[in-house]
């Protein structure tokens, strides 16, 4: 397997996500997701080629290699010159890479979202390419324009299902703050109807979230406010969440709680935003809070984890050019696999069964594509699962899909020669954990969160059976973290997690340093 294609692979995955994102903003024949469609395509038959599952033709090769990452990962990036406060540029780039009004419209209504997240209507006003009542409407939300939110045009059918949703979500805080609760719960009711009608994405979900915490908000209800919004709502921003208790706890009274949770959401916001949350302080008789510099970690064991993963490879290409490739039998290794990887059916090699090589071989990986994507997906599953379970959890979880992962491939490729390397058991170790505690809670949120940990691991499982990468390995992985996950959902409590995590991180700690002081004197 070839850096290119271990590449195309990766392209692949994020292709076939980006493509559902895609489909919530325009229909498959539009240009939007045609484009991200036919990318991932140019991209899984490049990845076919390199493993000869297919004989792709040198000039689709090279469009795999260029047209693959440009479709797939531009919308990343035009995200990324909007929120930079880069919106002219995000434009003039879209016009560049997409030619037809429907394609342009797609994308720029994503883009004019996230300006509108950053609090800028002007700039989300100006990415819009074609007339947008949900866009209008969103941005006189942003301004304060309840009325004009209520005569905007937005659809009720016929429109995106997300749209939809969030349309309903605007005109129902309109209906609040112009205090006509009566006609806002109705609404919500509408909502709920919809979003039980077969429209339950995330987006619907976070919208029908949202819009229930507001009227509970407004009748000072802090328990169900707090129910409603400590559960994952995909793309919420934490100052609206922030304002939202604020005002419940204003409304009940709790004058101190409102003050310190505004700052907090006037802290997270910019534009008109923070000139509201600043208004609502003033009400109050507080004072802003003074500006920081300080950003404050909200997965730091996930981040911890991410750096020791990229040490350890940084460390295993120092060794590997320090002790270089070590002849043993007539075949020759690289000396961190003699090190650290899992080892079976080698004779002759140093140490090869021993205890430490179950968990250490997540810590050496096979090239820089290898562990680029680890470290992709752990970033990803990682974060939602410590700001959900702890960092105990994540540690642990972590630990038992790495053993997992040793022990059915060993089960199950029994006498078989083989070199096992790689995180990918541990990281799916925290997405089996996750199924369990979602499969345990049972409430919208985990059927949502569920749904779509199903389909990722779909994906996951299709990719396992490619040549050149460990289906046990990544099946024992998940069952390890399932088992874990099941575990903790039956003995509760933060302390017991946290020593779990303890125990787990000097076990982790210990297979390397034993590997590492027993293999190295060896290969001198």
């Amino acid at each position: 397997m070839t850096p290119g294609s271990l590449f195309l692979i990766l392209v692949t995955v994020a292709g076939v996500s980006a493509l559902r994102w895609s489909l919530r903003l325009a229909p498959l024949t539009t240009e939007f997701p045609a484009k991200t469609g036919l990318a991932t395509l140019l991209a899984a038959m490049g990845a076919a080629h390199g493993f000869g599952l297919v004989d792709t033709p040198a000039g689709l090769r090279l469009a795999a290699l260029i047209l693959g990452p440009l479709y797939v990962f531009a919308p990343l990036l035009l995200l990324a010159l909007v929120r930079g406060g880069r919106s002219p540029l995000a434009g003039s780039l879209v016009s560049l890479l997409y030619w037809t009004r429907t394609g342009r419209a797609a994308v720029t209504r994503l883009l004019a979202q996230a300006a509108l997240q950053t609090g800028d209507a002007s700039a989300a006003r100006g990415l819009a390419t074609a007339p947008d009542g949900l866009l209008v409407a969103q941005a006189q939300r942003l301004e304060g324009d309840w009325e004009g939110v209520l005569a905007a045009p937005l659809a009720t059918t016929g429109e995106v299902p997300d749209n939809v949703a969030l349309g309903y979500e605007a005109r129902i805080e309109a209906l609040i703050e112009l205090g006509r609760l009566e006609e806002a719960e109705a609404e919500t009711g509408r909502l709920k109807r919809f979003f039980e009608d077969g429209h339950d994405s995330p987006v619907a979900f976070r919208a029908l979230s949202l819009a229930t915490a507001r009227l509970a908000a407004e009748r000072g209800d802090v328990e169900t406010v707090g129910k409603l919004l400590t559960q994952p709502l995909v793309g919420a921003a934490p100052n609206a969440l922030y304002a939202i208790m604020a005002r419940a706890a204003q409304r009940s009274g709790r004058y101190d709680s409102a003050q310190r949770l505004y700052a907090q959401a006037y802290a997270g916001a910019s534009g008109a935003l923070r000139e509201r949350y600043a208004a609502e302080l003033a009400a109050l008789g507080a004072e802003l809070p003074k500006p920081t510099t300080s950003t404050r970690l909200k997965a730091p064991v996930t981040y911890l984890l991410m750096a020791t993963l990229v040490l350890a490879y940084l460390a295993q290409l120092l060794a590997d050019r320090l002790i270089g490739t070590v002849g043993v039998l007539g075949q020759h290794f690289d000396a961190s696999s003699l090190i650290a990887a899992y080892l079976q059916g080698l004779p002759g090699l140093p140490a090869a069964d021993a205890w430490w090589r179950y968990i250490t071989y997540a810590f050496v990986h096979g090239n820089l594509v290898h562990i680029g994507f680890n470290l992709w997906v752990l970033f990803d599953l990682g974060r939602i699962f410590e700001r959900r379970c702890g960092w105990g959890d994540l540690v642990t979880a972590f630990f038992a899909g790495t053993v997992g992962g040793a022990l059915l491939t060993g089960v199950m490729q029994a006498g078989q020669p083989l070199i096992l390397v790689g995180a990918s058991g541990g990281i799916l170790g925290l997405a089996g954990a996750l199924l369990a505690s979602a499969m345990s809670r049972r409430t919208a949120a985990d059927t949502v969160l569920l749904r779509s940990l199903l389909q990722w691991m779909a994906l996951i499982m299709l990719f396992s059976v490619l040549p050149g990468v460990s289906l046990w390995g990544h099946v024992g992985g998940l069952l390890g973290g399932f088992a874990y996950g099941l575990l903790r959902s039956r003995i509760q409590g933060e302390v017991v997690g946290r020593v779990a995590g303890v125990a787990s991180a000097v076990a982790l700690a210990l297979a390397l340093v034993t590997a590492i002081v027993t293999v190295v004197p060896l290969l001198r």
